[in-house]
């Protein structure tokens, strides 16, 4: 069995999911968490001389702490590192390998998360992250530091869905996709159960799955950010966020719902990349889909994208989404990742 150290940047809801998630989920790999950051600071659990047995007691012992809604400086006060970047200089010493970054996603500038991603890659660190602000706002900057260091970065959660290995190397022509479980289901609510929007809203909010403060999902910036990082992986596009033509959906949408039932069509919020007079061009917004649509059944928090390619045509991906989703999601890019190296 293959063995990483990793470190968790990040320990909220995403960050204790995977960590949970490792212990039952992998027996291809065996993952081994040697440090943890949260916002108050960053802790090293085990020296890399001492036994992993040592390093998994003393993160049973963090996880429950965070559980019960503490920090890592309240955890260990003595030992924590408060400076992220100084966390972040630690873990070559610390036996740490891999970075696992979580934090709450900024869509304004990426920051701290892309600084702190642009110093773990600098130094050889290699990353696999979920957060989208780093990628949408400074997609360039992470590959360039990525390939001069020769660390690797990998980042399927990021972006909804995974792109199939068909679409590895071939040309990409075009993008659609309903990327955001939280808006799917929404509209699902509005459509099946003919709930108005504020009601839709209430009842995501209370099976968990809208955030707190739903705005990012709703308004369409959540959708614009993933459908931008797959267009710049796989066209290219050098556009930034806030180039994105986006519409979100809210109260208004219920009359485009009326006129889709009216031809026996169901409204969705797609995200596309298409290439436009010589220019890879993003938009979101809220689409009328026809019956014989594959999107057509993409219900509830389900998401799908399909991918136009010159050699091979339509090649689509479906996913889910969800805690374990999400937690298997950074596992396989883990394992994806040293397959390359083993």
């Amino acid at each position: 069995m293959k063995e990483i150290n990793v470190a968790l940047l990040g320990l909220g809801n995403v960050g204790l999911a995977f960590a949970r998630f490792i212990e039952r989920a992998s027996d291809e790999i065996k993952i081994h968490i040697r440090a943890a950051a949260d916002s108050t600071g960053g802790l090293i659990l085990d020296a890399p001389a001492q036994s992993s047995s040592t390093a998994k007691h003393a993160m049973d012992l963090l996880l429950a702490h965070k559980e019960s809604g503490r920090s890592i400086k309240e955890f260990s006060p003595d030992d924590s590192i408060t400076d992220p970047r100084e966390f972040i200089k630690s873990l070559p010493c610390a036996g740490v390998s891999l970075l696992v970054e979580s934090l709450p996603t900024n869509l304004c500038d990426g920051r701290p998360a892309l600084d702190l991603l642009l110093a773990a890659l600098s130094q050889g660190t290699d990353v696999v992250t979920v957060d989208k602000g780093p990628l949408a706002c400074g997609f360039e900057k992470i590959m360039e530091a990525a390939q001069a260091a020769g660390a690797r970065i990998a980042y399927t959660g990021t972006t909804g869905v995974k792109v199939p290995d068909e679409v590895r190397g071939e040309r990409v022509l075009e993008i659609r996709g309903i990327l955001n479980g939280t808006t799917n289901y929404i509209l699902t609510e509005m459509q099946t159960g003919s709930l108005s929007f504020e009601e839709a809203l209430a009842r995501a909010e209370a099976e968990g799955i809208a955030e707190p403060d739903p705005s990012l999902d709703i308004a369409g910036w959540d959708t614009a950010a993933k459908i931008l990082i797959l267009a710049k992986t796989l066209m290219g596009a050098d556009a930034c966020l806030e180039e994105v033509s986006r519409i979100g959906i809210g109260p208004e949408t219920r009359s485009l719902i009326e006129t889709g039932r009216e031809s026996d069509r169901i409204v969705r919020l797609a995200g596309r990349a298409r290439i436009w007079q010589g220019r890879v061009r993003v938009s979101v917004a809220p689409k009328l889909l026809n019956s014989d649509s594959p999107f057509y059944e993409v219900s509830g928090t389900s998401k799908a994208a399909v991918f136009r390619t010159e050699g091979r045509g339509e090649v689509w991906t479906f996913s889910r989404s969800g805690r374990d989703a999400i937690s298997q999601t950074i596992l396989d890019d883990i394992i994806s990742m040293m397959g390359e190296t083993f």
